[in-house]
């Protein structure tokens, strides 16, 4: 986990729910006293994080039902990871592209929250859309935080950057993306497993999101193949492109994607947080190479 990361230091549950009253219905009493979470439950995973983002960050959360539920110590990760990226530039201000920002919105309200960076969160999916508008709102990051929603899911920056009533389109510093893991044209999307379960144990939290969230025809190498695609027609208006990925074995193909354009400049990294690991990687057609972190 990064080293700046506030959930390095493991959370005393037994303490938060005694704070907070909706947190404390989910948690299981054990016989010592201290209590216990079951992550296989979605109630519990959405209360947990809700209670995280409010007790950390002052922010008060929502998801739309059935939607994604965010682990708050790997989008801090991501988020930390950023601002590593961005460090040597020494920006006074920070504009960043939230692809997909889902219900929660958590990316771009943790950017701006954080570090006041101003956000333009992209999302297509309508009851997402809503829900993130509500969020940004009730948090009061209207000043911060944009909203759009996407007309054309087949694009990642064109809607955004060649619709007609943009009259002011200011270049961005860096764009960032969990994309969806699975492919749709697969026979079964969800089943089989990435990783190697004497190697990797399996994760402790169910899964949660819509299938709109979780699939999407070729899976997360050929969602980020297209934002390599469109990179090269924005990278004037982007200046580090940047997107996570679930499995080990993505990360060579989107490594060889961006070889075969001639793309070089280009970074990668491993987010861990308990038994989770991401794998991350940015590029950018800036002369200034990106620095290296080998883990987050």
């Amino acid at each position: 986990m990064h080293p700046r990361n506030v959930l390095r230091t493991a959370p005393d549950y037994t303490k938060l729910a005694i704070k907070h009253k909706d947190f404390r219905q989910v948690c299981e009493l054990e016989l010592n006293g201290k209590v216990s979470l079951n992550f296989r439950n979605e109630r519990t995973l959405r209360e947990l994080t809700k209670m995280l983002l409010l007790e950390y960050f002052g922010l008060h959360v929502d998801f739309a039902p059935g939607s994604l539920v965010p682990t708050l110590a790997l989008r801090l990760n991501y988020i930390l990871w950023l601002e590593d990226l961005l460090a040597p530039l020494k920006l006074d201000t920070v504009r960043g592209i939230d692809i997909g920002c889902g219900s929660s919105c958590i990316y771009s309200l943790l950017a701006a929250k954080k570090n006041q960076w101003q956000m333009l969160a992209l999302e297509s999916k309508q009851s997402n859309i809503e829900y993130a508008r509500e969020n940004v709102q009730r948090n009061e990051l209207q000043t911060l935080v944009e909203v759009y929603a996407q007309p054309d899911k087949q694009s990642i920056f064109k809607s955004y950057f060649e619709s007609g009533d943009r009259t002011e389109k200011r270049p961005f510093h860096f764009c960032l993306c969990n994309p969806p893991f699975f492919d749709s044209n697969a026979e079964n999307p969800f089943g089989g497993s990435t990783r190697n379960p004497q190697r990797r144990p399996a994760p402790n939290n169910v899964r949660t999101g819509s299938a709109e969230e979780l699939t999407c025809a070729g899976g997360e190498v050929q969602f980020v193949q297209r934002i390599i695609e469109e990179s090269e027609l924005y990278k004037d208006q982007v200046l580090i492109f940047t997107s996570m990925l679930g499995v080990k074995a993505n990360l060579p193909k989107i490594l060889d994607s961006l070889k075969d354009r001639k793309i070089s400049n280009v970074s990668t990294t491993e987010f861990h947080q308990g038994h989770t690991t991401r794998w991350a990687v940015a590029w950018t057609f800036q002369k200034n190479p990106l620095k290296i972190y080998d883990n987050c």
